[in-house]
């Protein structure tokens, strides 16, 4: 009866060491990714927008990679508000050789109200990994949002700076990604700020 006991004992012990308990997740239910561009007129806009299936995410951790919530954005379904832009950005992407912008998100740390994450990008086949981007939620109708703004250089994707787009001069050096994504109504609200922003060096 006593070596019953001990058996159990280390049987419970061993489940609390393998079984994390109340272990923290978000439900993904879909994507909304822009791209912009400034100019000497104003923001360009390129927006893709998707409703992919249902991706729970366990939090504060690694995600292993069959996990991991994986977005494969269509260059050429981006729609930047009229067919010249359209061309422009997928030829500025150089959409023949890299069809897809890849979005990949390795972690996600809930942090009091706000949330950080790690991101590998690839844009125009270069890929980078991207730490400590910070992402907050907005509080929407039926869903909440969690929106973060990547800032990178041209320079940076490897790409050279477009003279003009659409017709538009002097075109900026720095691109934006603002990552926006919808999640099941159980995430903290109250931000004043409409997103979190990263800023590479």
């Amino acid at each position: 009866m006593l070596l019953v006991r001990i058996l159990l004992v280390a049987v419970s012990m061993l489940s609390a060491m393998v079984l994390p308990k109340n272990e923290e997740f978000v439900v993904i239910k879909g994507n909304r990714i822009t791209v912009a561009a400034g100019t000497s007129l104003g923001n360009i806009n390129c927006a893709y927008t998707s409703s992919s299936r249902k991706d729970t995410l366990l939090l504060n951790r690694l995600i292993p990679q069959r996990e991991r919530l994986i977005l494969a954005l269509p260059v050429k379904d981006f729609d930047c508000g009229n067919l010249l832009l359209d061309k422009d950005f997928a030829n500025t992407l150089n959409v023949k050789e890299h069809p897809y912008i890849r979005i990949e998100l390795v972690r996600l740390d809930k942090q009091n109200k706000d949330y950080k994450g790690t991101l590998q990008l690839e844009v125009a086949g270069k890929t980078m990994v991207l730490d400590n981007v910070q992402f907050q939620t907005c509080a929407g109708k039926n869903i909440d949002l969690l929106k973060s703004n990547i800032c990178l250089n041209f320079s940076e994707i490897g790409l050279a700076t477009p003279k003009k787009l659409g017709g538009l001069f002097k075109v900026e050096d720095e691109l934006r990604i603002n990552v926006e994504l919808q999640v099941n109504k159980q995430q903290p609200k109250g931000f004043t700020e409409p997103f979190a922003t990263y800023k590479s060096h």
